[in-house]
């Protein structure tokens, strides 16, 4: 079961920071993660994500990698495959899921809470 599900959908760069920060503080809190990224938030999920970059701030790539190595077996990402199609995506950084937003439907839908960013 889901503690948290969190879907990420814009590429704003402080959109893309707060939802992976906040999925570092429930993380660090033993919380169970679920984060379905779709849309502009997709490329966190990409090699670009080294180039997002906030002021006195860390690459995104940090931030994202810290939440995966934090979290281990207690995070789960999926990337949505209807967003990667319009966005033009092929590849990703990392060996995360390709799904669909019924599979987000379903795990929000037995998280205690849900946020989108």
């Amino acid at each position: 079961m889901v503690d948290v599900a969190i879907m990420m959908v814009s590429g704003d760069y402080e959109k893309m920071y707060m939802g992976i920060v906040t999925a570092i503080g429930y993380a660090a809190s033993g919380n169970k993660i679920y984060m379905f990224f779709t849309m502009d938030a997709l490329r966190a999920l990409t090699e670009e994500n080294e180039k997002i970059v906030l002021p006195n701030a860390k690459p995104l790539k940090y931030y994202l990698e810290n939440l995966m190595d934090m979290a281990g077996e207690d995070l789960e990402i999926t990337a949505c495959e209807l967003g990667m199609k319009v966005k033009g995506i092929e590849k990703l950084a990392y060996p995360v899921k390709i799904g669909g937003v019924s599979e987000f439907a379903l795990k929000s839908g037995e998280a205690k809470i849900v946020l989108v960013f």
